[in-house]
C-alpha cells in the first residue's frame, strides 16, 4: 500500500515535461542552400532551466569551482538507436544507391553516408558546480571518416570505402551545460544529458582508388556547431541545384536503453549524441591554412575571408559513446541539492487535504448556485 500510494501521489504532483522545438532558418545568402533545421528537446532542460538556446549557466564556467570531470569515447555503432532508415548514395558520383540504411552512429552528409567509428575522444570534459561545461579544443580528437557501414537489416553488413574522406578537428574550446549536476550522484542511474558548442574544421581528402594515398583537397570551416546528448533533429534543406537534403535523428541520453527509452543498468554510462548544420559559404578567420586557424567576427583586425568549397551541404552527425567519470569533488559536485522525498504518510495527508479542499469548494459552488 505504501508503494502504491507513493506512485499515485508522485504521478499527481509530477511536473509535466513539455517538449519545445527550436528552428534554425538556412538562408541562401549565408549558405547557398535554403531550408530549416528543427531541434526538439524532448522536454529536457538543464540546471536553472537552461535549454537548447543556452550555452552557459549563470555567469559561465568557473574553473575555481570544478565539481566533476569526465571522458567520452565513441564506439562502433550497435544499430540500436531507432532513427528512420535512410537512402544513402555513393559519394563522388552519387551511385550506387544503398536503400534502407540503418543510420545509427553514422553521418548524413549531402546525399552520402559515413560511419562514426570507435576511438574519437572527448577528454577532460570539466563541469563546474553550477553545471557549466568546458572542454579545451586539444582535448577533442576525431577519427578519420573514410567508410560507411551499410546495414539494411537483411543482408550482411558491408563496409564501403568512400572516395571523399574527412578529418574533423576542433578549432575552438567548447562551452555548454550538463544536467548531471541535478542528479543525486553524477555516477547514478538517473536521467542526465547536456550540450556543448564549438567551432570545427574538417580537411577533405580524395581517395579515388581504394588503398591509394589520399590527396588533400580543401579545408571546410563551420562556426558554432552544437553537439547534444538529448533531443532530436529534423533537417530539411535544399541546395541551389534543387537537391533535397532531408534526414532526421535522435540522441539517447546517458544511462538509457535505446530501444525502450527507459533508464537501464545494462546501459549505464552509455550515451549517444548528435548535431546538425550546413556548411556556410565562408567565414572570417585568423591564421588561415594553419592548425591555429580561428574563426572571428567580420571586421576583426587582420582577418581574412575563408571560402568553403562544400558550401550548402547539410550534415547530421551521430555517434555512440561511453562515458567515464574521472573526478568528483569530495567537497561537493553540485550547487543543487535534491529535494527531500516525503514519506507516504505525508502524501496521504496531502491527498486528504486536497480532498477536503475539493469537497469544500464543491459545497460552496452548490450554495452559490
Amino acid at each position: 500500500m505504501k508503494r502504491k500510494l507513493t506512485v499515485l501521489v508522485s504521478a499527481l504532483f509530477a511536473t509535466p515535461a513539455f517538449a519545445a522545438t527550436f528552428t534554425t532558418t538556412i538562408d541562401a545568402a549565408t549558405y547557398t542552400s535554403a531550408g530549416t533545421i528543427t531541434f526538439n528537446d524532448g522536454g529536457y532542460t538543464g540546471p536553472t532551466g537552461v535549454g537548447a538556446g543556452d550555452f552557459q549557466v549563470g555567469s559561465g564556467f568557473d574553473a575555481s569551482r570544478v565539481g566533476q570531470i569526465q571522458n567520452v569515447v565513441t564506439k562502433d555503432p550497435d544499430w540500436q538507436t531507432s532513427d528512420p532508415a535512410h537512402t544513402v548514395y555513393g559519394d563522388f558520383t552519387s551511385t550506387p544507391t544503398y536503400n534502407n540504411a540503418n543510420m545509427d552512429g553514422s553521418v548524413n552528409f549531402f546525399m552520402w553516408g559515413y560511419t562514426t567509428v570507435g576511438g574519437s575522444t572527448f577528454n577532460n570534459m570539466t563541469i563546474d558546480k553550477a553545471g557549466n561545461y568546458y572542454i579545451a579544443k586539444n582535448d577533442m580528437s576525431f577519427q578519420y571518416y573514410d567508410v560507411f557501414r551499410y546495414n539494411n537489416g537483411v543482408d550482411p553488413i558491408q563496409t564501403l570505402d568512400s572516395k571523399i574522406n574527412f578529418q574533423p578537428y576542433a578549432v575552438s574550446d567548447a562551452t555548454g551545460w550538463c544536467g548531471s549536476v541535478l542528479a543525486t550522484d553524477p555516477n547514478s542511474l538517473e536521467r542526465m544529458a547536456g550540450q556543448v558548442k564549438f567551432d570545427f574544421a574538417f580537411d577533405v581528402y580524395f581517395e579515388m582508388v581504394p588503398g591509394m594515398t589520399p590527396s588533400f583537397s580543401s579545408t571546410q570551416l563551420v562556426p558554432d556547431f552544437v553537439m547534444r546528448s538529448y533531443g532530436s533533429y529534423e533537417v530539411n534543406v535544399t541546395t541551389n541545384g534543387g537537391v533535397a537534403q532531408v534526414y532526421s535523428g535522435s540522441a539517447v541520453e546517458n544511462n538509457t536503453n535505446p530501444v525502450t527509452g527507459e533508464l537501464d543498468p545494462a546501459w549505464q554510462n552509455d550515451v549517444s549524441f548528435l548535431g546538425a548544420g550546413v556548411i556556410p559559404n565562408g567565414v572570417w578567420v585568423l591564421n588561415d591554412g594553419t592548425p591555429d586557424v580561428q574563426i572571428v567576427d567580420a571586421g576583426t583586425e587582420g582577418a581574412t575571408w575563408h571560402a568553403n568549397s562544400f558550401a550548402g551541404y547539410a550534415f547530421l552527425l551521430r555517434a555512440d559513446g561511453t562515458r567515464e567519470l574521472t573526478y568528483v569533488n569530495p567537497d561537493g559536485f553540485s550547487d543543487y541539492m535534491p529535494a527531500a522525498v516525503p514519506e507516504a504518510e505525508t502524501y496521504a495527508m496531502m491527498l486528504a487535504g486536497l480532498g477536503l479542499v475539493g469537497g469544500m469548494a464543491a459545497r460552496r459552488r452548490r450554495q452559490m448556485a
